[in-house]
């Protein structure tokens, strides 16, 4: 599997990977987004999306966001994959995550771990998505996390 960053007008197929398994997500222009594919050595083409994750800016401060794995590949490791080959792409005390309170111990092997204050653009942000039906958890990564 090969991890690739989308430039921003490259993203047809993650759009419709999106809106296939995670309708609700919505790409914005600002953030980098990241495939892991399984590749076609025949070919010049992306190969098929495995997983794809986007960072969003927000100011100085990023949001690991989107994160999702394809179902057929679920259970397999992808998603370590994915954020063992991401890891050199995120800064410490810099990059949060709203995870689903499910999924708190697998980025915890990540390095994020809970947080009770954020900057305040991110915890603004955080009390936003908040609202919805699904429980979240601010996580940050090591620098930031409170000892």
């Amino acid at each position: 599997m090969q991890l690739t960053w989308l430039a921003p007008d490259d993203r047809n197929e993650v759009k419709k990977f999106y809106r296939q398994h995670m309708p609700y997500a919505r790409l914005l222009q600002k953030e980098s987004v990241c495939v892991l594919t399984q590749t076609d050595t025949n070919t010049d083409n992306l190969g098929e999306i495995v997983a794809c994750v986007r960072i969003r800016p927000i100011g100085q401060l990023s949001i690991l966001t989107g994160m999702l794995v394809h179902p057929d590949f679920r259970g397999q490791g992808v998603g370590h994959q994915l954020m063992r080959e991401l890891s050199p792409f995120l800064c410490d005390g810099k990059t949060y995550i709203f995870a689903l309170a499910h999924l708190e111990g697998f980025y915890a092997q990540h390095g994020f771990g809970v947080i009770a204050d954020a900057p305040n653009d991110i915890a603004q942000l955080f009390l936003k998505y908040q609202g919805s039906e699904k429980e979240l958890v601010l996580m940050g990564l090591t620098g930031a996390i409170e000892r």
